[in-house]
């Protein structure tokens, strides 16, 4: 009979930390600058601040909300989402989970999350809860690193439908 000795994740991961020092050097700093960035649109969103829920989206970003609308660059984005938080979304609450960083190298990342609204006056068309007051939607973004830091270039919203 093998005897397989036991591995807690704090044992795993110090031995990651020896095998693979510049891998986890890299992405470590990298994956916490991705989520501090989230972290900060949350915030922005909790504000109704549409200039700084934009910051980090590239001047050409691709993003297309829950509706299917495909808002080009920045701007767009931006002038999208002030009409919301003058509007529908004026009293809302919005909280992330981010679900998953994927680092593709050290220049893009894929983060996948999901997003809780409360707080809304109405819904966009065609758009009803996910469960009474909350609305759920799976963002995921796809990031770059320019010139040193970290820019969303798109983002896709999905509304998450309420269960049969």
């Amino acid at each position: 009979m093998m005897i397989y000795p036991r591995f807690s994740w704090i044992g795993i991961n110090a031995a990651l930390l020896v095998l693979i020092p510049s891998l986890v050097i890299a992405q470590v700093p990298d994956e916490i600058a991705i989520r501090r960035l989230l972290t900060e649109q949350t915030k922005a969103w909790n504000q109704h601040d549409a200039q700084a829920w934009v910051r980090d989206f590239s001047q050409d970003v691709d993003f297309v909300n829950i509706i299917g609308m495909y808002f080009d660059g920045q701007d767009a984005t931006k002038s999208r989402h002030a009409t919301l938080f003058s509007g529908i979304f004026k009293n809302t609450h919005l909280d992330v989970k981010i679900w998953k960083v994927r680092l593709l190298g050290s220049e893009a990342a894929i983060v996948e999350t999901v997003q809780t609204l409360r707080g809304y006056d109405a819904l966009p068309p065609g758009i009803q809860p996910t469960e009474p007051g909350v609305l759920r939607t799976r963002m995921k973004y796809v990031l770059q690193k320019q010139s040193g830091r970290w820019k969303i270039i798109s983002a896709q919203n999905t509304a998450i439908h309420p269960l049969p």
